[in-house]
């Protein structure tokens, strides 16, 4: 009766524990630092604007135009040479692309070859293509990549437009826009696919489908300016990426409208067939602008950079004060008993650990313990999802991650630090319950802070490529994240001390070995732990929601 109690409960909260984690915003994390362009097509009434962010880490884009022949349509680029990333045509097609995670797909090998790598086709289609049909078509009847790591976005003049990306079945899939009055929009998660992405939902694809809605419902017709005006919602301004050039191309006019770094009341207007007509020399796309614009530019640029320096700066005195923690443990007064768990707690917590040291409360002791392990978890789950992004995708494999790391460290830390005088592997089994209880608890204390203070390192420190730096950046979040896990876990522990069950405050006094709470005095609190990571994590989704609207 007792066990199939615990297990229908258990099987219950970690129902609604998926459920929060399902609601709260992925960390839109990326190992590269070209995955967060916006792209959209909008067509209303005679209107049709292609639009698009081309966001990078760099100062400048590149600008060049191929005039074509009788036998290829001309083509202005922007992007870089050996990467184009946007391009309109002297047809009224317009192409851009958003960065994705690589997934394998299948090549086609039966058909015609294409020449040259991976960023030859969108060059290979805007020369041979004029719509959208067309573009379908060409891929249709050619070879493909074996892989891809993007989305294409293709509209033509006429209002149609396609996003290609790799379906689930490893066949390229074409994610069309409805006929007639509407809009298709594309970021960094594949539209026929969410899992292959770098944060599925984005809000700048919630944000911009929003916006477009809008303006294809409204009465009045839409303009130039509207189509920037949503680019501009969902500009970025991040240390790791921002957007140093937005382009809106009226289709029917054979008009683009360039932007550099989001000035977008100061636009840059081409005529697709006067610059082909007069290529100009191939250059960076600032140099197109006016003195004035350039000199803004620079000087956003210089803001973005020195918000990076910032964020090194902090990790730095973080660093610091770690450092003085663990030297404060070589004093005589701070000698004694448990110098092993508390060198790790003060390498991990720093400050935190050592106040709890000096204050020798045995239940901040306890939940300090209980949080070294979460905190470690933490950070080594950003970077997995900073050097492969891929696992992101998939709600099983963000389960396994979110709840798996934090209890596989407890496991280890506790293994390591208490089982030696407790009774080694069974006393470790014994524990499991309680490892996985404090590991939620702690994990929805620094849920709280922890996801907005992650995604606002993102958009503000210097993360790519990623160092050093930047996983002391996260190592200084998780442990300011982890002072709400800290009290939490305390309220958990103040209960098991009244019980008898000292563990961490037992080995640090030298009072003996840990005690385990038993299953019968215990079970309940295994399905409290999970309700309350997910209401953790469901806090910490609403805070980062107030603060990124």
């Amino acid at each position: 009766m007792f066990a199939n109690r615990t297990l229908f409960i258990t099987t219950v909260l970690l129902a609604a524990f998926q459920a929060a984690v399902l609601a709260a915003p992925t960390i839109e994390v990326s190992h590269d630092p070209d995955a967060r362009c916006s792209v959209f097509t909008l067509a209303k009434g005679e209107h049709v604007f292609f639009g698009g962010n081309d966001d990078y880490i760099n100062p400048d884009s590149w600008y060049w135009v191929d005039p074509g022949d009788g036998a290829r349509h001309g083509v202005v680029w922007i992007g870089e040479p050996d990467n184009v990333q946007q391009g309109v045509n002297d047809a009224g097609l317009a192409y851009d692309a958003n960065g994705l995670p690589r997934v394998d797909v299948n090549p086609h090998r039966e058909r015609a070859p294409v020449s040259g790598g991976y960023t030859s086709y969108p060059i290979h289609i805007m020369h041979e293509c004029s719509t959208v049909a067309e573009v379908i078509a060409w891929i249709e009847s050619h070879e493909w990549h074996s892989f891809m790591h993007d989305q294409m976005q293709f509209a033509d003049a006429g209002g149609d437009a396609v996003i290609v990306s790799a379906g689930a079945d490893g066949e390229v899939v074409y994610t069309r826009k409805e006929p007639g009055d509407g809009f298709l929009v594309s970021t960094n998660f594949n539209v026929a696919r969410p899992s292959n992405g770098f944060g599925h939902p984005c809000w700048r694809y919630d944000r911009a489908t929003e916006l477009l809605g809008e303006l294809v419902a409204g009465e009045q017709a839409v303009a130039v300016e509207d189509a920037a005006g949503v680019l501009d919602a969902v500009h970025v301004e991040g240390a790791s990426s921002w957007t140093l050039s937005s382009l809106v191309a009226d289709l029917p006019a054979g008009l683009i409208y360039l932007y550099l770094f989001h000035q977008f009341d100061r636009p840059l207007v081409l005529n697709v067939r006067e610059e082909l007509s007069n290529p100009r020399a191939a250059g960076p796309l600032g140099a197109l602008f006016p003195a004035e614009v350039r000199e803004e530019a620079a000087r956003r640029h210089a803001r973005i950079a020195a918000r990076g320096s910032r964020c090194r700066n902090a990790g730095a005195v973080w660093l610091g004060l770690v450092l003085a923690s663990l030297a404060a443990l070589l004093r005589p007064a701070m000698r004694g008993e448990g110098k092993a768990f508390w060198t790790v707690a003060l390498l991990v917590l720093g400050p935190l650990a050592l106040i709890a040291r000096l204050v020798r409360r045995p239940v901040f002791v306890e939940a300090v313990g209980d949080m070294v392990p979460v905190v470690t978890a933490f950070v080594a789950f950003l970077g997995l999802v900073i050097l492969a992004p891929a696992l992101q995708g998939g709600q099983a494999m963000q389960m396994v991650l979110v709840l798996g790391l934090p209890f596989a460290a407890g496991l280890i830390f506790h293994g390591a630090i208490l089982s030696p005088g407790a009774g080694g592997g069974r006393f470790l089994a014994a524990r499991a319950p309680q490892i996985l209880t404090t590991a939620s608890i702690g994990l929805a204390g620094i849920s709280l802070l922890g996801i907005s203070l992650v995604n606002l390192s993102i958009r503000n420190c210097e993360l790519f490529p990623p160092g050093v730096w930047t996983f002391v950046t996260w190592w200084l979040i998780a442990a300011l994240s982890a002072l709400p896990g800290i009290l939490l876990i305390a309220i958990y522990e103040f209960w098991a001390l009244r019980c008898g069950f000292a563990a961490w405050s037992a080995v640090a006094a030298g009072e003996g070995p840990a005690r385990t709470p038993g299953a019968r005095s215990f079970w309940i609190w295994v399905p409290v732990s999970l309700l309350v990571l997910a209401g953790g994590i469901l806090a910490g989704a609403a805070l980062w929601g107030a603060m990124a609207g």
